[in-house]
């Protein structure tokens, strides 16, 4: 059930929402703020309100990813640039999300053998306690 009070605050969020929308897309940044916002929210599990310059910041950053793969593909000695020149080119960025599953990997397994260590320091103390 929704109170009328609660439905003039919702009405007046998604209206200072959409007067901020207009306000982004005359900054002239490098992608649609609109979709860049969507792709954000579809990955939110929870509802967050995106604060305006945390919009801002995420899109120059797509355009600063895209102007340096586009910097790297430029070096390609090919005319008509594939795929694989892009994917070349995107590799560092790729890379990212690897990265953090080796590291969480890598952290996995010393925690194991922390907890193994531990074991044995824990025997080896009472052995000496039975000495």
């Amino acid at each position: 059930m929704i109170r009328v009070g609660e439905q003039e605050t919702t009405n007046a969020s998604e209206v200072d929402e959409t007067k901020e929308e207009e306000e982004l897309e005359k900054l002239e940044l490098p992608f649609p703020n609109a979709r860049v916002v969507r792709i954000l929210k579809k990955n939110f599990q929870k509802e967050h309100q995106i604060r305006r310059d945390v919009k801002i910041a995420a899109n120059e950053l797509l355009g600063k990813i895209l102007d340096d793969i586009a910097k790297a593909m430029d070096n390609e000695e090919f005319y008509t640039l594939s795929t694989e020149h892009f994917n070349k080119a995107s590799k560092k960025y790729r890379g990212v999300d690897l990265q953090a599953k080796r590291f969480e990997r890598i952290k996995r397994l010393l925690m194991k053998q922390r907890a193994e260590l531990e074991e044995v320091i824990m025997e080896m103390e009472r052995s000496e306690e039975e000495f």
